[in-house]
């Protein structure tokens, strides 16, 4: 784990290292989850159904497939990526994986269980679209740890 210095100006943030085994590049940005067909802690790959549980983090910088790279998994982030639709997000929205992008974070319903755990909160607000599924950046605070 790669844990910023500690400052009174930055907001503080925590990094670990991991393997995108995914088939594609991670985006900078973009999140993922933990790899499950050869689970070691260090693998990870894009959501999918039986995975949301397992977020990992979000991407610092692009990293290549079978390659090394920082995803962040604690504190404020200035762009993430962000699926949303007819509902909008505003600021302190949980958010968690969802499988409308495969990499990105999605609104989640307070109350509900298993695929609609959080693990991040919307720090800026998104404006619904009429579009089935909608993509955007946004500002977000991660707590994956």
């Amino acid at each position: 784990m790669l844990f910023k210095s500690a400052s009174r100006s930055d907001a503080e943030k925590v990094f670990v290292v991991v393997k995108n085994v995914s088939g594609g590049t991670l985006t900078g940005g973009y999140s993922c989850v933990w790899d499950t067909s050869t689970a070691d802690g260090v693998r990870v790959t894009q959501n999918a159904a039986t995975t949301l549980t397992l977020f990992a983090g979000v991407a610092d910088a692009d990293i290549a497939n079978n390659g090394y790279g920082l995803i962040q998994v604690y504190g404020y982030r200035s762009s993430a990526y962000i699926s949303y639709s007819s509902v909008s997000i505003v600021i302190g929205d949980a958010l968690g994986a969802g499988l409308a992008a495969n990499w990105g974070l999605e609104r989640k319903a307070a109350g509900s269980a298993g695929s609609a755990v959080a693990y991040a909160a919307a720090m800026e607000a998104v404006a619904s679209s009429t579009a089935v599924a909608h993509y955007t950046t946004a500002k977000v605070f991660i707590r994956a740890l």
